[in-house]
């Protein structure tokens, strides 16, 4: 038992009781985390995020998209109309996706995994910020208190930013793409 005890109190990794795990580009460390809260969500993903064009994210969105996950994503109009923007072609497949009309950009940056885990920071979903830029992400579980403010401020925004201006903003862009 005494052995046990020298174990827990000085041996255990101290971060082995935290509840937030920070992470840094460049590289593949953000990148690979906001993958593997997606691979790892059963129920729910909600995301407001300023620009997405990460083609291994986007990849992991389909495949939790497939599995019936169901996802929410805000992004910025501005950032959606990038030639490299993924929200258009996911929202030809089928994803409930808007576009933010409402403050001047969508400069939020996090994703709700569950209403149990989440992901937020500095990091943009682009080739970018993994490869180029400087950036941070930050998750957050156990963090019940946290988690619930962010979700709330997530159904605040999905709520402004209605699904019929968003449907008719794809489709005018849709529209001048052919």
């Amino acid at each position: 038992m005494r052995y046990l005890l020298i174990f827990i109190f000085f041996l255990w990794p101290l971060d082995a009781f935290s509840k937030t795990a920070a992470y840094f580009s460049p590289g593949l460390d953000c990148e690979n985390q906001v993958i593997r809260l997606i691979e790892e969500a059963d129920k729910t993903i909600d995301v407001a995020i300023y620009t997405l064009t990460n083609e291994p994210i986007v990849e992991a969105l389909e495949k939790a998209h497939k599995k019936g996950v169901r996802i929410r994503i805000l992004t910025d109009k501005l950032q959606a109309s990038n030639k490299y923007a993924k929200a258009i072609t996911l929202y030809e497949k089928g994803f409930n996706i808007r576009v933010h009309s409402k403050h001047r950009i969508e400069h939020n940056k996090f994703m709700i995994v569950d209403g149990e885990r989440m992901i937020t920071g500095s990091y943009n979903w682009t080739d970018s910020a993994t490869w180029k830029n400087s950036e941070n992400c930050l998750i957050l579980w156990e963090e019940p208190k946290t988690i619930e403010q962010y979700q709330k401020r997530f159904e605040y925004l999905w709520e402004i930013n209605t699904k019929e201006k968003s449907d008719q903003w794809f489709k005018n862009k849709l529209a001048r793409s052919k």
